[in-house]
């Protein structure tokens, strides 16, 4: 009798604890109910049943970063919200770029989102049209390195703007052999010397180095 008691009453408690931090102020909710306020070096304790749950944080303004979790005692217990990085990817995809400071290069907001072939990425980005621009090229491989970098996100890249990526980014630059050109994996940062006719995982993310003008926006 008191083993099943033991084994009722371990059923009954929570499965896991979590804790919770945010690198921005928010509010913070589990399945659509509120759960508190939550403060930048503040982390807040959640107790879960088993399974699954929508996590959310709502900051003071701008969209709510939301994210399914399932709770149990063998996944981990910490839960960073990057919600400053979501913000920012709501901001990049609005304006349909994002400029990099220390470069001053102009990059899309997310590359073209299939595989492509080194003459068909470059034709991408000359057609290309974001953020009211024009004048959009196929970056150079000592262009795209500085990209890599930052926490890993959800996709597996490493990339210091949240731009929207889907697989590995061709360059301009010319390969080990003359048919063969550059690309850059943003998981883990490495080059590698690729066919210009493999398409596969390679992608077009397009770039610009002009300063914003009436005419790379097309006006008169």
């Amino acid at each position: 009798m008191r083993l099943l008691l033991v084994f009722l009453l371990a059923l009954a408690l929570p499965a896991q604890t979590l804790r919770v931090t945010t690198d921005l102020p928010a509010t913070i909710q589990i399945d659509g109910k509120e759960a508190g306020a939550i403060q930048p070096g503040s982390p807040i304790l959640l107790e879960l049943d088993a399974g699954s749950h929508e996590l959310a944080a709502l900051p003071k303004s701008g969209p709510a970063w939301r994210k399914t979790i399932l709770a149990s005692s063998a996944l981990p217990s910490t839960i960073a919200i990057p919600l400053r990085m979501h913000l920012l990817q709501f901001e990049i995809q609005k304006l349909g770029y994002w400029k990099d400071e220390r470069s001053g290069l102009i990059w899309a907001a997310a590359d073209n989102g299939s595989g492509v072939t080194v003459s068909q990425a470059h034709s991408y980005c000359k057609q290309l049209s974001a953020g009211g621009f024009r004048d959009w090229r196929l970056p150079e491989i000592e262009e795209l390195q500085p990209l890599f970098g930052g926490p890993i996100d959800e996709r597996g890249y490493r990339v210091v703007a949240p731009l929207r990526l889907s697989g590995w980014a061709w360059s301009a630059t010319r390969g080990n052999e003359p048919a063969e050109n550059w690309t850059l994996d943003f998981g883990d940062g490495a080059r590698a010397s690729v066919a210009a006719g493999d398409a596969g995982l390679n992608r077009a993310l397009c770039v610009r180095s002009v300063a914003i003008s009436r005419q790379s926006r097309g006006l008169p």
